[in-house]
């Protein structure tokens, strides 16, 4: 994405603004909701992509270690939007945040530079504390990304920048040069806006520019300044961006329907060749009758256990036949004729499908060769008659689920095992994790999905807490509490077996039963 359509999406954010959780649809795709919208951060190399939209998508889950620490620590109000120059880096600056456990502030740094795009997570001194995707010194030995660097922005470059140029400006940098070269001296022009260019002033790319072609030039530049995405989609026929992901699912579409079909075709072909198999089995039929027709003739002249014969067949020609051992030459003859009888009806039956599968394998090659002109609908029904639909394996939840106050999911482990199930396998980095203290007991987990745990759903968790230790017939238990960020498992330690730190401690009467039920098992 080049800068100056990086520029035109931060153009349409107003801030201060009202933020709510952060929002995931994969491992690549960053949301931050707004009060008028949803910052879309598309992650993935080599199309990077900042949009700023009115869809924003439901609570979802994190996919990656990162978008885990996102959550974590940038919570707080985003306080500015910055980019530098016209370059392809964001700078997100968030606020404090004020929780559980206070987080100071942290700036997310948005790299959309094409296969090297990133996202880097900045505390208030520069340092990294994570990113998307770590950089080594084995692949860039001038510019690592990693956990505790200070950040290094990308090397600084000199451009003109067409937004604040005069006319004159631009065409004493342009002249004489052509204009493939207005990606290399405009800056936030890359080639994609190159080619824009190019199309709506009509000069061809490699011819110097003159001054009477600025006549031309200058306006086509003036109109890819004000508005670069509608320059691009008028100029290119591209696309509109928010059409970008149906496009995506219709490839999708395509891909699982042409492997689906490839699949049949060879299987057609498969059977069509077996259809030329049986006949040619058919042919050496004839062959087999003979001997077993001389075999039975001169039957007399074969000795016991013989493994091949050879007689004078009805033409006055010797001939050669095979034989079993263990059968007599009565029996071989038998068995040469129920051979032959066998693939003279193989032959029958495979023809009598041959045209059948002709006429499908047509069928098939024609409707692969035609799938790109489908429209969306007639791809999906012939998604639903050639795609086999995927099954899906249904496995039992581990832990006892429990509906807890206000809305929060809370799960019980049942055994050593299962706890170390629910504490690192399923809770979240956010999630509130419980345990009896000072007895052996199940691990709970309160999911808070990025919100607030009140502190009556931590009472109603800890109940459950201390009813599924040992100390669940006594009174007045302690049961500690602490993120499950804050919870390790040692080397080596046996299942269930933790550590945790910066704990609380709240004392109940045990329950299996607090004042909203079980919901299942």
């Amino acid at each position: 994405m080049e800068g100056l359509l990086i520029a035109e999406e931060l153009q349409k954010i107003t801030l201060p603004s009202k933020r709510l959780a952060w929002r995931f649809l994969d491992a690549y795709t960053f949301i931050l909701p707004l009060a008028e919208g949803a910052i879309w951060m598309f992650n993935r190399p080599p199309n990077a992509r900042l949009l700023f939209q009115k869809e924003t998508p439901e609570q979802s889950k994190t996919y990656s270690g990162f978008q885990d620490l996102l959550v974590s620590k940038a919570g707080g109000a985003l306080l500015s939007l910055e980019q530098l120059k016209l370059d392809r880096v964001v700078y997100l600056r968030f606020d404090a945040a004020q929780g559980f456990v206070p987080t100071p502030p942290v700036a997310l740094v948005f790299e959309l530079t094409g296969r090297n795009c990133n996202l880097i997570l900045l505390d208030d001194k520069n340092q990294i504390l994570g990113a998307a995707r770590d950089i080594a010194e084995d692949t860039n030995r001038f510019r690592q990304i990693r956990v505790g660097l200070p950040y290094q922005s990308p090397p600084p470059y000199e451009k003109l920048d067409p937004r604040f140029a005069s006319e004159g400006e631009i065409k004493q940098l342009l002249l004489s040069k052509s204009l493939s070269k207005a990606k290399t001296l405009l800056d936030g022009v890359g080639p994609d806006l190159t080619k824009v260019l190019m199309i709506t002033s009509g000069i061809p790319a490699e011819k110097k520019l003159e001054s009477a072609d600025f006549l031309k030039l200058s306006p086509a530049l003036q109109a890819l300044i004000k508005s670069p995405s509608k320059a691009m989609q008028e100029a290119l026929s591209l696309p509109k961006l928010e059409d970008l992901r149906s496009q995506e699912a219709r490839e999708v579409t395509l891909t699982k329907l042409r492997l689906s079909l490839d699949k049949e075709i060879k299987l057609i072909q498969a059977r069509l060749t077996d259809i030329n198999k049986a006949r040619e089995a058919a042919l050496e039929a004839e062959t087999l009758r003979k001997q077993a027709d001389v075999l039975m003739a001169y039957s007399f002249q074969v000795s016991k256990s013989a493994k091949q014969v050879v007689l004078t067949d009805f033409e006055g020609n010797d001939m050669m036949i095979p034989l079993d051992p263990k059968l007599s030459a009565l029996e071989n003859a038998k068995a040469l004729y129920d051979r032959v009888k066998k693939r003279e009806a193989r032959k029958i039956q495979a023809e009598s499908r041959q045209d059948e599968l002709q006429r499908e394998l047509d069928k098939l090659l024609k409707l692969r060769d035609d799938l790109n002109n489908k429209s969306d609908i007639d791809l999906s029904e012939l998604q639903k008659q050639y795609v086999p639909a995927t099954k899906q394996q249904v496995r039992s939840e581990p832990g006892i689920r429990y509906k807890a106050p206000h809305d929060f999911s809370v799960i019980v482990g049942r055994s050593s095992k299962e706890n170390d199930v629910v504490t690192f396998k399923i809770a979240k980095s956010r999630d509130i994790w419980l345990h009896a203290q000072g007895y052996p007991g199940s691990h709970v987990i309160i999911q808070a999905e990025n919100r607030e745990v009140p502190f009556e759903t931590i009472l109603f968790a800890a109940q459950l807490a201390a009813a599924y230790s040992k100390a669940g017939q006594s009174d007045n238990v302690p049961v500690d509490y602490a993120f499950r960020k804050n919870v390790w498992k040692p080397k080596g330690a046996a299942p269930g077996a933790v550590y945790m730190t910066q704990q609380k401690t709240v004392y109940v009467t045990p329950s299996r039963r607090p004042e909203i039920g079980e919901i299942n098992t």
